[in-house]
């Protein structure tokens, strides 16, 4: 059931944090356009996602901050976690924050540890 959405308006992610389809762990990713190291966050975790199992209970979701701005300052308030860029946020299917990092820390690895504990 892996799903990846690219989220652009405030309205696209309260919709989507009150889907039904909580039953799911979610991935929050966001990256900035303007960036080199967001770029290749990017790169490695669309890698990475393309190899998850199309059973798994995740559902991936990518916001520009440059423009979706609006979004990542509701997710910093939502889950009171510091705006970064790049940043990955893992949510428990309860939207409990199960990790959370930046920059250079966001690695398949590092995906993959949390997918596995699912």
């Amino acid at each position: 059931m892996k799903e990846l959405l690219k989220l652009n308006t405030l309205d696209e992610y309260n919709t989507f944090l009150k889907t039904r389809e909580n039953e799911s762990d979610i991935l929050l990713l966001k990256i900035s356009s303007r960036c080199t190291i967001s770029f290749v966050v990017q790169k490695i975790f669309e890698l990475w996602f393309n190899g998850v199992d199309r059973e798994s209970k995740l559902r991936c979701v990518v916001v520009d901050v440059i423009s979706a701005r609006e979004i990542s300052d509701q997710i910093a308030k939502d889950f009171s976690i510091k705006h970064e860029s790049p940043q990955a946020i893992w949510l428990t299917k309860e939207k409990k924050v199960k990790w959370s990092d930046s920059h250079h820390r966001i690695t398949a690895k590092a995906l993959e540890n949390c997918l596995e504990s699912l």
